[in-house]
């Protein structure tokens, strides 16, 4: 059996409220708690989070580049060409030449990608207005500018 003495459990306490008090850990914890809830959400959906996120950057900008979708979600570009690759395998997007640029592939949503879509949409809406509720307004509008001025900082 070990022993702990209460000096050596009050260090280790104190070592993890120092831990805990940094704000980029806490930030990296929550937003691994929401990745692992929104997976959940797409069980049994054919869709991992990197596809669901995709589509839904191709939805809102269009037919868009494997570039402009990795800067958009700050995503690793080979990621985002090996999920894109995938959701095109299943039918949910297309690859079309670029009308500008031949080199260049966009890749657009197919009507079963908009299918998909509207049925997943709404248990993340939910879970949005859940935390938008959660917050209330005052709060949500100084985590947002907060955001912001950190993504700012972080991204010079």
């Amino acid at each position: 059996m070990v022993h702990f003495s209460a000096k050596t459990l009050e260090d280790q306490l104190e070592r993890v409220r120092a831990l805990e008090s940094r704000l980029t850990f806490r930030l990296s914890i929550l937003s691994k708690f929401l990745d692992q809830q929104a997976q959940a959400m797409l069980e049994g959906s054919g869709v991992n989070l990197t596809g669901y996120r995709i589509l839904n950057v191709i939805n809102t900008l269009g037919g868009t580049s494997i570039s402009d979708i990795s800067r958009f979600c700050a995503m690793d570009r080979a990621q985002v060409s090996r999920s894109a690759t995938e959701l095109e395998r299943q039918g949910l997007v297309t690859f079309k030449e670029d009308a500008v640029s031949k080199r260049k592939k966009l890749v657009e949503i197919s009507s079963a990608g908009n299918a998909l879509l509207e049925t997943i949409k709404p248990a993340f809406l939910e879970r949005n207005e859940k935390l938008d509720e959660l917050l209330g307004p005052e709060r949500k509008a100084a985590l947002t500018e907060a955001i912001n001025l950190m993504t700012e900082h972080v991204t010079r």
